[in-house]
């Protein structure tokens, strides 16, 4: 097909109720993702994965490059990212997403305030105090194959005209179709787009609840394989954030969306360490967590 493009459409989960809270604080997702942004392109220029002999590190920083990326166009709560790649580009879609998430996510591993684990409070030398809101920055979206153009449209910033780039095509209206499909933070993909990836990547994919739709477990990203079975005392570092904020919601229209996050979050893992031959090890992990957390009664929807 001429001009194939990968593009994805992420969307800021949660973000117009956030604004509705508390708009300042609501802007940070904002930040958060600017800096991993900016972070990402300088380690690429310092760092290039080109420069890694080693193997375990070359893999490392390609992965958590963005040397795939032809355009990254930010516009409201929404971001559209596209790609001449298809397997390097959903590995370095998914460590962006989680890098995006775990900026923040140590303040929901032991919250100041159970009831509310986005609140922060900062005290000072002089007994000041300044509290926050540091919502989590997470993206539900859809990623798509297939034509996207380019396009140079103009705009007006501060009453002066001014060029700004846009992406147009079919590839681009079906990955926003996707985006509203499932619930929670996901990342999802039709099977023309499954069919075309290597065996490496389809390591952090699965099928999801709806049949021949696909999703990326970008949760997954946060192992490395090379460390081998000791990685999954890692796990608790993105469960336990995502089981707080769940706890936090989950008398909410917006329990499900978290909920699915604390399955994205097992699921992404258990493919992980299936891939390296560790599943019962990491079953076992994963059910000692789940119990100090006061869920067995959810460990069969959790580990299914």
């Amino acid at each position: 097909m001429v001009n194939e493009q990968t593009v994805a459409f992420l969307d800021l989960l949660a973000f117009s109720n956030h604004v509705r809270e508390n708009t300042k604080d609501a802007l940070l997702a904002f930040t958060t993702y600017r800096s991993i942004l900016e972070t990402k392109i300088t380690d690429d220029l310092v760092h290039p994965p080109t420069s890694y002999s080693n193997p375990i590190l070359h893999d490392l920083a390609t992965r958590h490059s963005v040397n795939s990326f032809n355009h990254f166009l930010p516009f409201s709560d929404s971001v559209f990212i596209s790609s001449d790649e298809k397997d390097l580009f959903l590995k370095q879609l998914g460590s962006f997403v989680l890098h995006c998430f775990t900026f923040t996510s140590r303040q929901y591993q032991n919250p100041e305030d159970p009831s509310d684990p986005t609140k922060v409070v900062h005290k000072f030398k002089d007994n000041t105090i300044f509290e926050e809101t540091w919502y989590p920055t997470l993206f539900r979206g859809g990623i798509a194959l297939g034509e996207a153009f380019p396009i140079e449209l103009l705009g007006i910033v501060k009453n002066k005209p001014q060029k700004t780039a846009n992406l147009a095509g079919k590839a681009v209206v079906r990955a926003v179709g996707l985006e509203s499909k499932v619930k929670g933070p996901r990342i999802v993909f039709e099977k023309d787009l499954y069919d075309k990836l290597d065996t490496t990547t389809k390591v952090y994919t699965a099928e999801t609840e709806i049949k021949g739709l696909y999703e990326l477990l970008w949760t997954g990203f946060h192992y490395i394989p090379s460390n081998g079975q000791d990685e999954i005392n890692c796990f608790y570092e993105l469960f336990l954030p995502a089981v707080n904020l769940w706890k936090a919601y989950k008398h909410t229209p917006f329990s499900e969306h978290y909920f699915k996050f604390v399955e994205l979050v097992v699921t992404g893992t258990l493919k992980v360490f299936e891939s390296n031959g560790h599943r019962d090890i990491a079953i076992s992990k994963i059910k000692e967590i789940i119990k100090a957390q006061g869920l067995e009664h959810k460990t069969a929807q959790l580990l299914k």
